[in-house]
């Protein structure tokens, strides 16, 4: 005699497929707690290429690139499909526009920020003829509320570019490209 299913024995059997399945990759591929991503959007025109430099001090300002376990860069567009060429580049240790950084620390509260040098500013070195710096992000490392911190550039209350940097949580505003951070 054939014994007869119940209605629900398939079903029940494929949730606990799915159910398992999600579980083995949700281990593999979510964000790590202690990873944090710098996003640098795409700006407009010779802004996109003017390079960023990450800085990592403890709380009392002093160097903390020790504490750095791994550093690596991903683009938005990886190729541009048309031209097959690179869209962004990988900049002598800096990230441009359309950059995402993923940063992997040690334990601790840090302080992030970012920094152009006077020489890498391309057209834009005659607006403060100074380094540009950000402000300052602290960062503790295991926080789930945050894996995610964005930079973009700082411009005066007429759109235009004043030579330092900005770190927030929360995206910058778009339209097409980043709108800078007003001062």
């Amino acid at each position: 005699m054939k014994r007869k299913r119940g209605p629900f024995t398939a079903s029940r059997f494929a949730r606990l497929i799915f159910s398992a399945a999600f579980l083995f990759c949700a281990q593999f591929f979510s964000v790590k707690v202690d990873a944090l991503e710098i996003y640098r959007p795409e700006n407009y025109g010779a802004m996109n290429i003017v390079p960023c430099m990450v800085k990592v001090t403890d709380m009392d300002g002093n160097d903390a690139s020790s504490s750095i376990i791994s550093m690596s860069y991903s683009w938005y567009y990886e190729i541009n499909k048309k031209k097959g060429k690179w869209l962004h580049r990988y900049w002598k240790g800096c990230f441009t526009g359309g950059t995402v950084v993923h940063l992997e620390m040690k334990s601790g509260t840090y302080k992030i920020s970012v920094y152009t040098p006077v020489k890498d500013q391309a057209e834009y070195s005659s607006l403060t003829g100074q380094e540009w710096t950000s402000n300052e992000f602290v960062y503790k490392t295991g926080s789930p509320a945050l894996n995610v911190i964005f930079v973009s550039p700082v411009a005066n209350d007429n759109g235009f570019y004043s030579g330092a940097w900005h770190i927030d949580y929360r995206a910058p505003k778009f339209y097409i490209y980043t709108k800078p951070k007003m001062e």
